[in-house]
């Protein structure tokens, strides 16, 4: 016997609210990624741009988006930061942090930092920018986010003031890093479909 149309609409949609009362078959975006379940920040000491020290509880609490940069940088730091700020941008109404970690302490000084943060327009509630000690930031950067820096003289660059300066390749991945300091994935700096990617998943586990 022939159901009727109404009967199959009423079927359709008990079946649609069944699917989407289902739990998500998909991995947990609040768990890391395949091969990162061992990377996760220790311990850092660094200065931000008020010249004040800070820590790595500065990543307690919050999802926060990390990358390394040095504002001299010709190559891979524009792209990085017109992506960072999408980030921003586009999680404007979640808890999510970002933060800048640049791997020119010489260079890079709280007030250099300072007018850099401001010309790439970073919301400095949510977005933060450090300096240091080289080996410093190098040690963090290989011992615990696992991403090589390495000085290129084959590569001289002119800084803003005019000196030429070795080129420093460095880690152009943006890596989200979760409120207990558990690294949980890394998006490429310039692929736009991964920086969706990242911003979907900032929205769904990092509700305000």
């Amino acid at each position: 016997m022939r159901r009727s149309k109404r009967h199959r609409s009423l079927a359709t949609a008990s079946l649609a609210a069944v699917i989407l009362a289902l739990p998500s078959c998909g991995p947990d975006p609040t768990q890391p990624d395949p091969n990162y379940e061992d990377i996760r920040v220790e311990s850092f000491d660094l200065i931000d741009t008020a010249g004040e020290p800070t820590d790595e509880t500065i990543l307690e609490g919050h999802y926060t988006v990390v990358d390394f940069i040095f504002t001299n940088c010709p190559i891979y730091c524009p792209t990085m930061a017109v992506s960072m700020k999408r980030v921003q941008d586009q999680t404007w109404d979640t808890d999510a942090r970002l933060l800048s970690i640049s791997v020119d302490g010489v260079n890079d000084t709280p007030e250099v930092l300072d007018a850099y943060a401001d010309a790439i327009g970073a919301d400095r509630d949510r977005w933060t920018f450090l300096t240091g000690d080289r080996d410093e930031v190098r040690t963090l950067a290989e011992s615990q986010f696992k991403f090589g820096v390495v000085d290129d003289p084959s590569r001289q660059i002119q800084t803003r003031s005019g000196d030429v300066m070795d080129f420093i390749d460095h880690p152009t991945r943006l890596i989200l890093v979760g409120p207990d300091l558990q690294v949980l994935g890394t998006y490429s700096y310039n692929d736009p479909a991964r920086i969706d990617a990242l911003i979907a998943r900032i929205r769904t586990i990092a509700r305000d």
